[in-house]
């Protein structure tokens, strides 16, 4: 089995999945008393607050890097024993990717090298899907990033925090040149969308980002990157220009800024959810409905 596959089974794993049951089916009993009543909406934001609050006790604890990198893994899933109850939670990076509002920090002298990884990165993007209007796309982006989107009225804060609000700049693009090559761009193989004081997860970058940034070969990214190893070692084993590397940039720990999701049965139906976990907060919440 190649290097860094083999899943260590620890008992911080075994905790996490231990407190997820116990969640579950504590709810799970409430909901049998009242499932005549209960929506299927009300009880994902019931999930939603006990897995979340779940979430945030675990990851403040010493082993809480063995709890991201099983929850990065594959989703975990609880069923139940005697009945058609099951519930999945599975999480993924947000921070495996240079985030979109460093193309906004060219005038800022300190923050050249977070600068620069952005901008030859879409730049590279740019090239290698053969975006009909560049520079049309990245003024838009820097206006959404400096707040200046007139149609932005209800935003609170500069910046682009969320990749619905960078579908949306897409979206603005595509009136303007009629280009739809960019709706099928892989966006998040290669940048985030926190905030421009975000770092970049090394251990869950992409292949595709590596291969653009560094200048690898996408086969041989694909083939030789392991996800969860070290990437500044990698870089070396392939003898790249490490001209675009900083380890003040390029976070070694996992990060915890993550998107997790959650499948669950009801009433003979499967639902979805989706929630942020952002460094001790969570938010974002999103029901997608019967999946």
């Amino acid at each position: 089995m190649r290097k860094g596959v083999a899943l260590l089974i620890t008992i911080t794993v075994i905790s996490t999945l231990l407190a997820l049951i116990g969640v579950s089916f504590s709810y799970l009993e409430r909901a049998k008393k009242d499932s005549a009543d209960t929506a299927s909406i009300i009880q994902a934001n019931i999930f939603y607050k006990d897995i979340a609050k779940t979430l945030i006790t675990l990851l403040k604890g010493k082993n809480s890097q063995d709890v991201i990198s099983t929850l990065y893994l594959a989703p975990q899933t609880i069923a139940e024993q005697k009945g058609d109850f099951f519930l999945t939670i599975g999480c993924e990076p947000l921070s495996n990717g240079a985030d979109i509002n460093w193309l906004g920090l060219g005038s800022d002298e300190k923050s050249n090298a977070k600068f620069n990884i952005a901008s030859t990165l879409f730049d590279e993007v740019a090239s290698k899907y053969d975006i009909d209007d560049a520079q049309t796309l990245l003024k838009l982006i820097i206006e959404d990033i400096e707040g200046k989107e007139s149609s932005q009225r209800l935003k609170q804060k500069k910046g682009i925090i969320s990749k619905n609000q960078f579908d949306i700049i897409l979206k603005r693009y595509f009136q303007e040149s009629s280009d739809m090559k960019v709706f099928s761009i892989p966006w998040r193989k290669y940048f985030s969308f926190l905030s421009k004081d975000s770092m970049i997860d090394s251990k869950y970058v992409s292949a595709e980002f590596i291969s653009l940034l560094f200048g690898i070969d996408i086969i041989t990214a694909q083939d030789d990157w392991i996800v969860g190893e070290d990437l500044l070692k990698f870089l070396q084993d392939q003898s790249v220009d490490l001209a675009l590397y900083n380890n003040k940039i390029f976070s070694k720990s996992l990060l915890r800024s993550m998107e997790c999701s959650s499948n669950y049965s009801y009433n003979g139906e499967i639902y979805k959810f989706s929630f942020n976990y952002l460094d001790g907060r969570v938010g974002y919440f999103e029901f997608y409905g019967k999946q």
